[in-house]
Formats: C-alpha cells, sequence, structure tokens
C-alpha cells in the first residue's frame, strides 16, 4: 500500500516536474556552471547504500569534510540517544559554501525535486526518516537498525518538527517515533505538515 501511494503521487505530480525540474537545472547551470545534479552515497532500507539525487545547491569546490566534522561535533557521547531534551541545531550557521540560487532551493525544499526519481526506482518512499551519509548513521549505535528498518523518505516526521533546527537527538527521536507509529493517515498527516512547514520555510537551511 505505501509503495503504491508512492508512485500514485509521483505519478499525479510528474506533470508539474516536468516543467519545474528543467527551468530549475537550467538555472543552475547558468548560474553557476555544471554539474546541476548533486550525487551522493546514503544509507537506505536495511543499511542498503544507494545513490542519491538532489539538485546542487553548494559551490562546485564544497569542502565536505566540514559538513561531517560539524555533525561529529554535536556528538559529545560515542553513539547519539533519542532525546526531546533542545540542543545544538543540525544546521551549519552562515555556511558560505551555499550559492545564491543553492539558498533559494533550499529555502523552498526544492533542490530535493530529484529524491523522486529514487521514490521510482523504489529505493525511497514520500515519507520516512531522512536517508542519511555513512558518517551520519554511524553517529546512531545501536539504533540504526531500527531507523533503517523502513525505507528512507523525502520528508518525516523529523522534518515537520522543525528540520534543521532541530539536534541530533531530536531528529533521531522523532524518526523513532515514526518507524515505531507509522500507518498511512500519519503519512498523509506529515505530507500536510511538510506542506505548510515549506511555505512557512520553518527551519530550512
Amino acid at each position: 500500500m505505501k509503495f503504491l501511494t508512492d508512485i500514485t503521487i509521483t505519478i499525479f505530480i510528474l506533470p508539474i516536474l516536468l516543467v519545474v525540474i528543467p527551468i530549475i537545472y537550467f538555472s543552475i547551470l547558468i548560474s553557476d556552471g555544471s554539474p546541476a545534479i548533486y550525487k551522493q552515497e546514503r544509507v537506505g532500507k536495511n543499511g542498503k547504500i544507494f545513490v542519491l539525487y538532489k539538485f546542487r545547491t553548494m559551490d562546485q569546490s564544497s569542502d565536505e569534510n566540514i559538513h561531517e566534522e560539524h555533525y561529529k561535533n554535536l556528538s559529545k557521547e560515542e553513539a547519539v540517544e533519542p532525546s526531546l531534551k533542545p540542543g545544538n541545531p543540525i544546521r551549519i550557521e552562515n555556511d558560505d559554501r551555499i550559492t545564491k540560487i543553492g539558498g533559494f532551493l533550499r529555502k523552498t525544499s526544492l533542490d530535493e525535486l530529484p529524491n523522486l526519481f529514487n521514490v521510482l526506482f523504489g529505493e525511497m518512499s514520500i515519507v520516512g526518516p531522512r536517508p542519511l551519509v555513512k558518517y551520519e548513521s554511524d553517529l546512531l549505535g545501536e539504533y540504526q537498525k531500527d531507523r533503517h528498518s523502513v525505507k528512507p523518505g523525502i520528508t518525516g516526521l523529523a522534518q515537520t518538527q522543525g528540520r534543521l533546527d532541530l539536534s541530533l537527538q531530536e531528529r533521531l527521536y522523532w524518526d523513532l517515533e515514526y518507524v515505531n507509529g507509522y500507518n498511512l493517515f500519519l503519512d498523509l498527516k506529515i505530507i500536510f505538515q511538510t506542506i505548510m512547514s515549506v511555505l512557512s520555510r520553518k527551519g530550512a537551511n
């Protein structure tokens, strides 16, 4: 049922995507050169690695080690524990690696549109925990298995609670809440809340 819902939603909005995606693609090429699509290995269901597709939002010469060091600094323990206690947000403040058009794409979440190809490939779902890179996943320790027991999503329960304003601990808490309480009505609620969150640009970066 979940897979059929994913495919139905994707096909339903496909006509819009066929117009919007080329506009964004060529806008990136014109403003910041090639490539317009960013590819990165992420951890999927049951720990299987897949290639995630997004619109590139950072300068081509960006140092990705900055992101890894930032996440490791956020985790003061050997492994992240789920908690609702406020902590340091996931976002990197004043990240000068983000291009001008990339900033707009992030605030509107349009950079995630190519994720829909991952949905069509069966690697992701519309709703689920956001897919992590390997070093992020490794920070979860014993919680990796539970979090990765479902397909990662374009949006998820954590994204409706603050997106990048959340700490690693808060994100893990909401991701596990989703895994343990999944149902179709929850997915529909998350989709609606995500739309409202994007419109308000709450927690965007």
